[in-house]
């Protein structure tokens, strides 16, 4: 077998609006009347009307420069929606031990199960100080070890806050309603009020946005990338998208840029398959760097081989020629999980001062997608 796999995010497309909208929804969730509605420093904006200054000093505020997107990607957290969640159950649990000072030793209980209980939350953590991006940040680095990755990360976190409130912390873990309730204001914000509703078949809680889809950004000029699909082909080469993005999240793009024709769906592996195997075997989704992804890019996303690709059983042959290329440690670490072979891209969050990872590490790594030949063509060791 011969193939090539392409992680999306950093890879093909710019991961840029990605972490613009994942400020955006922290900030609505905090300050929208919808949500929480707490008050809000300096100049307000309207959701629907956001300029690019506006949404450039979300994002500095939540996300410290980008310095908590490298720290949480430093620990295998891919997703965006993971990150928001990561930050939100981090930001309430100081605020809950700020409650509890003022309050003389009264410990704060908040539920979330349905959109408008944020409402609620606001109304109980009104007056208090918001956490920084420095605050989080900080918060982080004394809870969480340098060993941590993926999932770990958040159930660590839950742990950590479990005595700081006067409930069960369950709404801190991974798909819970909580989660439900800012993936949802995610996806309003990025795919627009029209492809929200297309896509999840009701109305978005908050609505009135544009969405993002139409701002994506290719890596290399679009059509370059595809004659790069085109050649790899010729040259004998499946191609593949191993990416923790939703499927329709993922379809969109490729369309917009007329990548998906080249592409056999059956090896177009997203986020959307590993909840469904989740769903299947009533266990947690094995995101990245869990290799289950991976797997279905490199055999098909086949429902009968769910079970051996979720207990890591089905590897390539040594014989097999296959490359995932990807941007992150987290790719590292799960293509290395699968049995491939792995090419960096320096075109991820962290660009060029990801090459001492991937030597670290002890895989190639090219500029950008456009120059992966180089690696493919090189003598195996």
């Amino acid at each position: 077998m011969k193939k090539v796999i392409f992680d999306v995010d950093g890879v093909l497309l710019s991961e840029e609006r990605y972490f613009d909208v994942s400020a955006l929804t922290v900030w609505e969730l905090l300050h929208s009347k919808d949500y929480m509605g707490l008050p809000l420093e300096g100049e307000d904006f309207d959701a629907r009307h956001v300029t690019e200054g506006q949404i450039a000093s979300c994002r500095s505020r939540v996300w410290g420069n980008d310095r908590l997107l490298s720290f949480l990607k430093a620990h295998g957290i891919n997703s965006n929606w993971d990150m928001v969640h990561c930050w939100l159950i981090t930001a309430l649990w100081l605020m809950a031990l700020t409650y509890e000072k003022r309050s003389g030793g009264e410990k704060v209980s908040l539920s979330f199960e349905k959109p408008s209980d944020m409402k609620e939350a606001g109304l109980v953590l009104m007056g208090l100080p918001i956490p920084t991006a420095e605050d989080i940040l900080h918060q982080w680095e004394k809870v969480l070890s340098k060993d941590l990755e993926g999932e770990d990360v958040v159930n660590c976190l839950k742990e950590a806050m479990a005595s700081d409130f006067g409930n069960s912390t369950d709404w801190a873990l991974l798909r819970s309603p909580f989660w439900t309730i800012h993936t949802e204001a995610f996806q309003a914000w990025y795919l627009g009020d029209d492809t929200f509703i297309s896509l999840l078949h009701h109305m978005p809680y908050s609505g009135g946005k544009e969405g993002f889809l139409s701002r994506e950004v290719p890596l290399a000029p679009a059509e370059a990338i595809r004659s790069l699909f085109i050649r790899l082909k010729e040259r004998g080469f499946a191609i593949a998208v191993a990416t923790g993005r939703a499927r329709e999240e993922m379809e969109i793009p490729f369309k917009l840029f007329h990548w998906y024709e080249e592409f056999d769906p059956f090896y177009l592996a997203t986020a959307s398959d590993a909840v469904e195997a989740a769903d299947m075997f009533k266990c947690s989704v094995p995101d990245k760097p869990a290799p289950f992804i991976f797997s279905c890019a490199v055999f098909g996303r086949k429902r009968e081989n769910y079970e051996a690709y979720l207990k890591e059983e089905m590897k390539p042959s040594k014989d097999d020629e296959i490359y995932v290329c990807g941007d992150s440690y987290s790719d590292v670490l799960g293509s290395r999980r699968a049995g491939t072979r792995f090419i960096g891209i320096l075109t991820g969050l962290e660009g060029k001062k990801e090459a001492p990872m991937f030597e670290r590490e002890k895989v190639p790594y090219v500029d950008r997608i456009t120059e992966i030949e180089k690696v493919i063509d090189m003598p195996l060791a």
